[in-house]
């Protein structure tokens, strides 16, 4: 009986190296056992992964529910009709990426992002929720769908529908938007 260590880790499509004679893999092979995808001769197994961390971790998933993506958004949309960017900032990681909707300049940063809803908040948005599809992950929720904002533009009432994303991490015990995107609904 063979040992498991004698069988090659590597499945893939075998193909002959005429002038090595070797067992070579393609580069659509996929490791076994925890280890990586690679091309080349099957001997080099023997060395450690360079990849892969030593250490076993644990990762503690905190609950992830559709309430929740709703009271996530509600503490948004609370914080857009407070007029406050700085609260409105707070709902964003440090490193937060917003693609915004009434701009072609991604906002990189927590502050870039307070910047932009200084000056989006003097409209007096406020957005509801026509359409969602949310997903979980483990300490990620994201929530896609379709909001229309109530928008005040010189003095006159206009609705704006929009598409959205919202991704939401859970970092250090509070959720915060680590990416959100908005844009125009096309015209017809």
């Amino acid at each position: 009986m063979k040992s498991k260590h004698n069988n090659p880790s590597v499945s893939g499509i075998r193909f002959l190296d005429p002038r090595s004679g070797k067992d070579r893999r393609t580069l659509s092979a996929s490791l076994r056992g925890g280890r990586h995808a690679v091309s080349g001769d099957t001997a080099s197994f023997d060395a450690e992964p360079i990849d892969t961390s030593e250490v076993v971790e644990t990762v503690v998933c905190a609950p992830a529910t559709l309430r929740l993506a709703e009271e996530l958004f509600e503490r948004w949309n609370s914080a857009l009709e407070s007029g406050d960017a700085r609260r409105v900032g707070l709902c964003y990681a440090e490193d937060a990426v917003l693609l915004p909707t009434v701009s072609n300049v991604p906002r990189l940063s927590r502050r870039e992002i307070q910047e932009y809803f200084e000056h989006f908040l003097q409209k007096q948005p406020v957005g509801k929720i026509d359409q969602r599809n949310v997903k979980f992950g483990c300490n990620k929720i994201t929530d896609a769908g379709i909001y229309t904002f109530r928008i005040i533009n010189d003095g006159k009432t206009e609705y704006v529908p929009a598409r959205y994303t919202f991704v939401y991490e859970n970092r250090d015990g509070d959720w915060l938007i680590a990416h959100h995107h908005s844009s125009l609904m096309p015209t017809s």
